[in-house]
């Protein structure tokens, strides 16, 4: 074989290892890039899951207005066989309701319905022993009404009538489960006697949640 052409062949054949080795050095990180973006994605993917999963779990504690909400706050159903009435009896109907305003601020209802007609009274108050008129509809006199916060759940009210206090404060209660308000009211008859009434009230269900 001539020389020229020896040389030229091996030539060739050295281009074609070069180009071969090349094609393969070029493929070869293609077809191992899925890999490990595979391995990553499922990495993360467990990484994402597991935590999120575990404080899902344990973030569902009672709702914070549950915990923060005044214990007064709603709607309260006088109970006539739960009372106890030393003078009189109970009414036909008697509703308290407890608005927060804020700050501080409570707004009380009172509804009573007697054999004698309706009655309402509204009084906006705060806990902090000064004295707050009580508007009431129909009244002789206006009377002020001073209350006091013994604990989260029992406040004090001393009545006022025609610059008079009362004697012993009107003491209101809430159960520990919430649903049970008791009013313990010492007053005087017209002869000048005490007496004392325990009134209980129900809490009534909550339809503007």
């Amino acid at each position: 074989m001539p020389e020229s052409r020896r040389l030229l062949l091996l030539s060739l054949a050295t281009s074609m290892v070069l180009w071969s080795g090349l094609s393969e050095a070029q493929q070869k990180p293609t077809t191992t890039r899925p890999r490990p973006t595979t391995a990553t994605t499922k990495t993360t993917a467990t990484a994402k899951t597991t935590p999120t999963a575990k404080t899902t779990a344990t973030t569902k504690p009672r709702p914070i207005a549950a915990q923060t909400r005044d214990p007064f706050v709603g709607v309260w159903l006088l109970n006539p066989q739960t009372s106890k009435y030393e003078t009189g009896g109970p009414p036909k109907r008697l509703s308290r309701t407890y608005e927060d305003r804020g700050g501080g601020t409570m707004f009380m209802t009172t509804d009573v319905v007697t054999t004698q007609g309706t009655a309402y009274s509204y009084l906006v108050y705060k806990r902090d022993g000064k004295p707050y008129p009580e508007a009431a509809v129909a009244a002789d006199s206006v009377r002020l009404v001073i209350v006091r916060s013994i604990d989260p759940r029992t406040e004090e009210l001393f009545f006022y009538v025609d610059g008079k206090p009362s004697d012993k404060p009107s003491t209101i209660t809430i159960s520990p489960d919430g649903m049970t308000m008791t009013q313990v009211v010492t007053v005087r008859n017209s002869k000048g006697q005490p007496f004392t009434n325990t009134v209980v009230y129900d809490r009534q269900p909550d339809t503007t949640r």
